[in-house]
């Protein structure tokens, strides 16, 4: 049986365009094939899911740049029978 540690997640990055920090990269979440990424904003409106997390956030919804705010993240580590983490996301400028 693999040993699979809970990836750390970053809680800021700064979609500037300037190529540092540019998405919400979660290191080693590609690792779990299951998982099930969804961020919130402030209404609860879904501004990102992802299945399997093929892509880290560009910080968009529908193809426009959010504003800087904390969004709430959920993410599903189906591979870890059920475990989920959560919290916030900011987005910095």
């Amino acid at each position: 049986v693999r040993k699979l540690d809970l990836p750390i997640v970053p809680t800021a990055f700064t979609p500037n365009g300037d190529g540092t920090h540019d998405t919400w990269h979660i290191p080693e979440l590609d690792t779990f094939e299951s998982s099930i990424v969804e961020v919130f904003d402030h209404t609860g409106r879904r501004v990102f899911f992802s299945r399997g997390y093929d892509r880290p956030w560009d910080g968009s919804f529908n193809g426009r740049i959010l504003p800087v705010a904390s969004y709430y993240y959920l993410i599903s580590l189906n591979d870890l029978a059920g475990t989920k983490l959560k919290g916030l996301i900011s987005i910095l400028r």
